[in-house]
C-alpha cells in the first residue's frame, strides 16, 4: 500500500510540475476560435457561439464578415472574451481597387477593441505574377492601412487557396513591401497545405516569414489529401502531426494568439469544438518540455554593464530624412544601439555552452553589427542587399579569425571566414532573422581543446547558409581571445546603426 501511495503522489507532482511549466509559459496563451468552428443550427447568434467558446475555455473568437457585428461586441463584453480578427475581402483589377464595403462603419462600432482585419485579396483580372497586380495589391493594403491605423487596428494579409492572395511567402512579400508597420500576415495551416503544397518545408516557412508573422490557425488535416474535408478536421482527427510546428513556433519566440480554424466541418458544434480542446491541451503538454529562454529586449536588464546609449522602442524604422540612420516608435520590445547608432557591445548576462538561438534584426543602409556566440565566434550582420556573390563579410557569413603578429600584410592577416551558401538578406529597413543551432568546443579533463567549435546550422531569413562549419578561435574583435566551454552571446554595437528584437535562447544538451 505504502508503495502504491508513492506512486500516486509522484505521478501528482509530475502532473502539478508539467501543468504550471505549460501555465507558466509565454507560449500559447492565447486560442481562440474561428466562427468558422462555433456556428450551427444551435449556434446562430453572437451570443450563443461566444457561450460556448467561453464555457470551454478559448480566449476569444474571430468573425467572417460584417452581419451582426453590434450583438457580437455585446456578446463579447457580456462573456468576458476577445475578439481577434474579423475577415473581411478586397479585390484587385486593371481599374484599380475595392475594399469591402461597410468598413467604414465596422471601425466605429468596434471602436475600444484592438483586433486583426483579415485581408483576402481576390481578382477576375489580374493574376498573382503580374507586376501590376502586386501595385494594385499594395495600393489597396496601404490606403488600408492607414483608414484602420487611428483605430489601433492591424491587418493580417489571408492567403486563401484558389484567390489572388493564396500563398503564404506572396503574403509575407506584400506586407514587407507595403512599408506600414500595422501589416503583418496570417499563417493558416490548412490554406498551406492545399497551396504552399504539402510537402513545403514548414519549418524554414515560418522561420522565413516570422518577422511579420501577426496570427496563427490550425486545425487537424489528413495528408495526402486535397479536398476541404481531408484538410479542415477537429484537432482530434487526422494524420498531421502539429507537434513540430508548434515547436518551431516556439523556437522562433511567437508568442501571439493561434486560431482553431472549423470550415466545412459537418459535425455539431457541441461535439467537436470540445474534443478540438481537449486536443489543444494535450498538445500544449506534448511540447511543454521544449521551452526557450526570452532574453529581454523590453529593457536592459538581460545585458551587463556598461551598456552604452542602447535604448528601448516600440519598433524601428528607418529615418525619413537619412537612409543610413534608424529611428524608434514609442513602446518597448526593440533595442536600438543610440541615437548616433554607435555605442558599447551589448553583451548577456548570462552564459551559454550549446544552444539553438533566434534573433531579429534590422540594419539602415550600409550599417554593420554581428551577433557573437560565446562572445568569441561571430555570425555577420551587414545591409548585404543585392550583393550577387556573398563573402564571410556579408551577412550571414561566418566572419574571419586574425592574425595579430607584426609584419604582416593585410591580406595575410585574415583567414578561415566561412560565406553564406546564398545571399538571403532583405532590403535595409526591413526586419531579418538569424536562426543559429551552436556547438561549443570541447574540453578534456585537463583543459585541453579537443573539438572546434561549431555552427552546426545556421538559418538567415528561413534559408540555410551553413551547415556543420567548425570554427577553430574566436573570429576578428572578439570578446575574449580564449576559449571556454560557455560564455555569453554579443552583440555589436560600435560598428552603426542596428535594432535587435525577439532574442530567444534554448539551451542544448548533449542527447
Amino acid at each position: 500500500m505504502k508503495g502504491k501511495l508513492s506512486i500516486i503522489v509522484l505521478l501528482l507532482v509530475l502532473l502539478i510540475v508539467k501543468t504550471s511549466f505549460a501555465e507558466d509559459s509565454p507560449f500559447f496563451k492565447e486560442f481562440f476560435a474561428m466562427d468558422t468552428a462555433t456556428k450551427d443550427a444551435e449556434h446562430a447568434t453572437p451570443d450563443s457561439q461566444t457561450a460556448i467558446v467561453k464555457e470551454l475555455g478559448f480566449t476569444g473568437i474571430a468573425w467572417t464578415g460584417f452581419e451582426q457585428l453590434p450583438e457580437l461586441k455585446i456578446a463579447l463584453q457580456t462573456h468576458g472574451l476577445k475578439l481577434y480578427a474579423i475577415y473581411l475581402w478586397g479585390s484587385i483589377e486593371k481599374d484599380g481597387f475595392q475594399i469591402q464595403p461597410g468598413l467604414t462603419e465596422v471601425l466605429e462600432t468596434m471602436k475600444g477593441n484592438e483586433y486583426f482585419l483579415w485581408l483576402t485579396i481576390n481578382s477576375q483580372t489580374l493574376k498573382s505574377d503580374e507586376p501590376e497586380s502586386t501595385q494594385q495589391a499594395l495600393a489597396l493594403i496601404r490606403t488600408l492601412a492607414d483608414q484602420v491605423s487611428p483605430y489601433g487596428v492591424k491587418i493580417a494579409l489571408y492567403p486563401h487557396a484558389g484567390c489572388w492572395l493564396e500563398k503564404t511567402e506572396q503574403a509575407f512579400q506584400l506586407a514587407q513591401d507595403s512599408g506600414k508597420t500595422n501589416v503583418g500576415i496570417s499563417f493558416n495551416l490548412c490554406h498551406s497545405l492545399k497551396s504552399d503544397g504539402q510537402d513545403t518545408n514548414l519549418d524554414l516557412l515560418i522561420r522565413k516569414v516570422k518577422t511579420k508573422l501577426f496570427v496563427v490557425t490550425i486545425n487537424g488535416a489528413e495528408v495526402p489529401g486535397n479536398d476541404w474535408d481531408k484538410l479542415i478536421q477537429p484537432l482530434d482527427k487526422g494524420n498531421f502531426d502539429l507537434k513540430p510546428l508548434l515547436i518551431t513556433l516556439k523556437s522562433v519566440g511567437y508568442t501571439g494568439p493561434i486560431g482553431l480554424q472549423g470550415y466545412g466541418i459537418q459535425e455539431p458544434v457541441k461535439e467537436h469544438l470540445p474534443r478540438s480542446m481537449e486536443a489543444w491541451k494535450k498538445l500544449i503538454v506534448s511540447v511543454s518540455s521544449y521551452q526557450p529562454i526570452r532574453i529581454s529586449t523590453d529593457d536592459l536588464q538581460s545585458f551587463r554593464e556598461p551598456t552604452g546609449d542602447w535604448y528601448t522602442g516600440g519598433d524601428a524604422i528607418l529615418d525619413t530624412n537619412d537612409e543610413t540612420r534608424l529611428t524608434s516608435l514609442p513602446g518597448i520590445g526593440v533595442l536600438i544601439n543610440g541615437k548616433n547608432g554607435k555605442t558599447n557591445h551589448l553583451i548577456t548576462k548570462d552564459e551559454f555552452g550549446d544552444i539553438e538561438l533566434h534573433i531579429e534584426f534590422m540594419v539602415p543602409k550600409g550599417s554593420n553589427s554581428g551577433v557573437y556566440f560565446q562572445g568569441r565566434y561571430e555570425i555577420q550582420v551587414l545591409d548585404s542587399w543585392g550583393i550577387a556573390e556573398p563573402k564571410y563579410s556579408d551577412c550571414g557569413g561566418i566572419y574571419q579569425r586574425w592574425h595579430e603578429e607584426p609584419g604582416l600584410s593585410e591580406d595575410q592577416r585574415g583567414y578561415e571566414g566561412k560565406p553564406p551558401k546564398v545571399n538571403a538578406s532583405c532590403p535595409p529597413g526591413t526586419w531579418q532573422s538569424f536562426d543559429v543551432i551552436f556547438k561549443a568546443p570541447r574540453f578534456d579533463t585537463e583543459g585541453n581543446k579537443i573539438a572546434n567549435a561549431k555552427f552546426v546550422r545556421v538559418i538567415h531569413n528561413g534559408v540555410v547558409v551553413h551547415e556543420n562549419e567548425e570554427v577553430s578561435g574566436p573570429t576578428r574583435a572578439a570578446l575574449f581571445n580564449d576559449e571556454a566551454p560557455k560564455g555569453p552571446v554579443m552583440l555589436q554595437g560600435d560598428h552603426g546603426p542596428v535594432a535587435y528584437r525577439n532574442f530567444w535562447v534554448r539551451v542544448l544538451t548533449e542527447k
